[in-house]
């Protein structure tokens, strides 16, 4: 049996999609959660329905592109995590405009074998060890523990601060 959304009949949902659908019907109001989704489905004007499907039940916080090698070696699916906060009239009230935080992580974490990058020093050559004694990925995620520049989790914070995000308060 299919479904009407936005005016077109659906015979058949991905899995992705129900799973997601399900994850965002779970969540409790002012909630938030991250879903990590093929790229596709958050770029493909084909795909609107479901971008207008999450706008209705979440405010979209941020969409955070990963790079193509990032889940290798299991898959060479570009994705996506897409940061929302399900409505809420106190932690967060319904809005139809507001800004969302987009950001593409430009480091690739792993070769295209899927083996990990690490940070490496740039006079020895040698592979940098934290304050724990384990190696460090060359990612631009977020800083790792300063021995790394900043990075999209730092200006996801600063944008979360400036607007006044519940839980950045």
């Amino acid at each position: 049996m299919g479904s009407n959304c936005g005016g077109k009949w659906k015979n058949k949902w991905g899995r992705d999609v129900l799973f997601m659908g399900r994850i965002l019907n779970f969540l409790k109001p002012g909630v938030r959660t991250a879903i990590v989704l093929p790229q596709g489905r958050i770029d493909n004007a084909s795909d609107k329905y479901i971008r207008k499907f999450i706008a209705d039940l979440c405010r979209i916080l941020a969409v955070v592109g990963l790079h193509g090698t990032v889940c290798k070696p299991h898959t060479g699916t570009k994705t996506s995590v897409l940061f929302v906060q399900k409505w809420d009239d106190v932690l967060c009230p319904k809005k139809d405009d507001y800004p969302i935080f987009f950001a593409t992580m430009q480091k690739p974490s792993k070769d295209n074998s899927g083996d990990k990058i690490y940070v490496k020093d740039p006079v020895t050559g040698e592979n940098i060890l934290d304050h724990h004694g384990h190696l460090i990925v060359d990612h631009d995620l977020y800083s790792h523990d300063g021995l790394t520049p900043e990075g999209i989790a730092e200006a996801f914070i600063e944008f979360a601060k400036s607007e006044g995000l519940s839980f950045f308060q």
